[in-house]
């Protein structure tokens, strides 16, 4: 891997509208702050195609993003939409998040609890195990601040594939404490 090479081996941070991004981007200040993450390729922002929030936010949070470090994609299931309909926007999302994590090899997906994420977690998921990713990448979920006693729909969803899952709250890690890949670390937001 060569440090300096932006194409090769991306790390794929999924924003959601609201909420979600703001834990992103605090989540992101935080990370950009060690030094030893300097050595990472470049990191790729997945911002749903119908959020025109996110990008802002995070362009708020690090100034120094440039236009090419967002990656607009199409929306699993949007507020409100009914879940007949979420069926086919959800595998018309599955398909893209599948070409693009085939495209790029994220060494990390990075997410915390945006629809949006699912499918990029699982096309992760699915390219490592038939070899298309490399062993060493990994698939981390924080799960939401907000969630204090249960997992959102999302954490159910990932909580059997990915690498780690991180909650907030120590009643979550108590729940959840036979799942190996859970991880309570205290408050990190």
């Amino acid at each position: 891997m060569c440090p300096n090479n932006r194409t090769a081996e991306p790390i794929y941070v999924i924003l959601g509208s609201g909420g979600h991004t703001a834990e992103m981007c605090k989540i992101n200040q935080a990370l950009m702050q060690h030094d030893d993450l300097k050595q990472f390729q470049s990191v790729r922002y997945i911002v749903a195609n119908s959020d025109n929030t996110s990008e802002r936010q995070m362009r708020s949070a690090l100034p120094a993003l440039k236009d090419s470090d967002f990656i607009r994609v199409p929306r699993s299931r949007s507020v409100g939409q009914s879940w007949l309909t979420s069926i086919f926007t959800t595998l018309w999302a599955l398909l893209w998040s599948c070409w693009l994590v085939w495209r790029d090899r994220p060494q990390l997906v990075l997410c915390n609890g945006p629809g949006t994420c699912v499918p990029y977690c699982y096309a992760a998921y699915l390219w490592r195990l038939l070899g298309r990713l490399p062993a060493h990448s990994k698939i981390v979920f924080v799960e939401s601040y907000c969630r204090v006693e249960t997992l959102s729909l999302s954490g159910r969803l990932l909580l059997p594939l990915v690498d780690m899952f991180v909650v907030h709250w120590p009643a979550l890690a108590t729940r959840y404490v036979q799942k190996p890949n859970l991880r309570y670390f205290g408050r990190i937001l």
